[in-house]
């Protein structure tokens, strides 16, 4: 996938005592099969079954690491006698404020085979990649789980602060009896009885949605995900789960457009407002989007998060979304050059979708 070049030249690491180094090189083509296989003696199932394609691995790795329109992940491997013992990864992720890009990656995948814990190698193989990063990346986002906050400490990750959930309940008595369920992760499951389209299908006319795109995601102060049709095709694929769009026509024109994400999370039906593509200040078709949203599933709950800087914050309110005192995200960052602007640091530097915190922390 990337050229030697592209990496620090792959060299030996120095040995622990009474144990043999291990060298660390990059990804190349035919390595999704050994890569992957680190990746599931780590972890048991990867990637379980939070993500609707987990019975089919190697698609999912190839999705995530190959597939993404934004270039291929920036993959090192580590390896000892021919054999591959360690992965880490990092997903390019570019941003836009103020109209101009910001060249950033969000850290992904970051095993150690079990036979081979203890060695150092997680930590190597992050110093390797965030050395060559620095070169032409400004930072890494992420949110660090408790496996790999310690070495994301050791590399200089940053917390941001907690992105809030907005929700809208549905069958309140069912949520309060299942309360305990908002904090499973959730399953991808079909949803029984949904009235909306493939979101495959939504974003079908291309012409259509990049108009759309241009007039409602004006770039403004706040950093914000480059998101082009090619980009929402690729994120949107039923790979990690039940993605339906709906949209609203005016004049023949496509007027707006929301992509919605169906989970079960415990024993609840969670539908998540992804992504809300209206022109400014329409906050009628926002509106009807959403109350298309509420009535496409029996679902117990919707969620959201309003972008920061827009309206959407008084859109939601008005649909009957309250901000949830659960189910926040806490967002992470690791700075790999001085002076960037806004700082990632600062929770009010940035403006994501409900889709953006899904892919952080399902990818």
């Amino acid at each position: 996938m990337s050229a030697a070049s592209r990496w620090p030249a792959p060299g030996r690491s120095p040995s622990l005592a009474g144990v043999e180094a291990f060298e660390v090189r990059d990804y190349r083509a035919g390595d999704a099969p050994r890569a992957l296989a680190v990746l599931q003696a780590a972890f048991g199932a990867w990637p379980g079954d939070r993500v609707a394609a987990h019975a089919r691995p190697e698609e999912l790795f190839r999705w995530k690491h190959e597939r993404n329109p934004h270039g291929p992940s920036h993959i090192l491997l580590a390896e000892a006698e021919g054999r591959v013992i360690g992965m880490r990864a990092y997903m390019p992720w570019p941003l836009v404020v103020d109209g101009r890009r910001v060249d950033a990656v969000h850290t992904v995948d970051i095993a150690t085979h079990p036979d081979h814990g203890g060695r150092g190698i997680s930590s190597e193989l992050s110093k390797r990649g965030i050395a060559r990063l620095r070169e032409t990346r400004q930072f890494a986002l992420g949110l660090p789980n408790e496996m790999s906050r310690s070495i994301s400490r050791k590399v200089g990750w940053q917390p941001v602060g907690r992105v809030p959930v907005w929700a809208r309940v549905h069958r309140p008595l069912r949520v309060l009896r299942r309360a305990r369920s908002l904090r499973s992760v959730g399953r991808s499951l079909a949803v029984p009885s949904v009235e909306a389209a493939l979101a495959a299908e939504g974003l079908a006319d291309a012409a259509a949605v990049a108009e759309l795109l241009h007039d409602s995601r004006a770039s403004g102060p706040h950093l914000a995900t480059s998101a082009g049709v090619d980009y929402l095709r690729w994120r949107y694929e039923p790979m990690l789960g039940d993605y339906r769009a709906v949209a609203e026509h005016e004049g023949g024109r496509l007027a707006g457009q929301a992509i919605v994400g169906l989970r079960q999370r415990g024993e609840l039906w969670e539908g998540s407002v992804c992504e809300l593509f209206v022109r400014p200040g329409d906050h009628r078709t926002a509106g009807r989007l959403l109350r298309q949203v509420a009535s496409a599933a029996p679902l117990d709950y919707l969620a959201a998060v309003p972008a920061a800087g827009s309206a959407q914050g008084r859109l939601l309110r008005r649909a009957g979304f309250v901000r949830s005192p659960i189910g926040g995200r806490a967002l992470g960052v690791t700075l790999y050059q001085d002076a960037v602007t806004p700082d990632p640091r600062r929770r009010d530097s940035w403006s994501l979708s409900f889709g953006d915190l899904e892919r952080l922390q399902l990818c």
